[in-house]
């Protein structure tokens, strides 16, 4: 579990990367929207997920982000965070997100291999 430095001596504990589990990676996808615009706000909303899933401890003398998540009316944790510490935090992330965009070894299909099961052998014999 890396230990990341924040500024002012503050420090916080991410899961590794090699731990994400699919349900992270469900919840970092169930942020993007579908068929809506891509704004600033969607992508805070998209990190904050990230946050709350991979943050397990932390130096503030706040909830963690996924006890006191926040919503319309209330701050969570990750919103009284002093800026420079949350911009320490979501410099983090590249490593997490390049986890979730990566694709599975792909299994070469039998198309790629330039056969199929449906087309007929190229071999002949009379």
């Amino acid at each position: 579990m890396p230990r990341i430095p924040l500024p002012g001596d503050a420090w916080a504990d991410l899961i590794a990367v090699e731990d994400l589990r699919a349900g992270d990676l469900k919840a970092y996808r169930r942020a993007m929207p579908v068929g809506v615009p891509l704004t600033m706000g969607v992508l805070d909303d998209m990190k904050d997920v990230l946050l709350r899933r991979v943050i397990v401890n932390w130096s503030f003398e706040l909830p963690l982000p996924k006890d006191n998540p926040g919503d319309g009316e209330q701050a969570g944790s990750l919103d009284m965070l002093p800026l420079p510490a949350f911009r320490a935090l979501l410099d983090e992330l590249d490593t997490y997100t390049d986890a979730f965009n990566a694709e599975a070894d792909p299994k070469p299909s039998s198309e790629s291999a330039g056969t199929s099961p449906d087309s007929p052998s190229s071999s002949t014999s009379d």
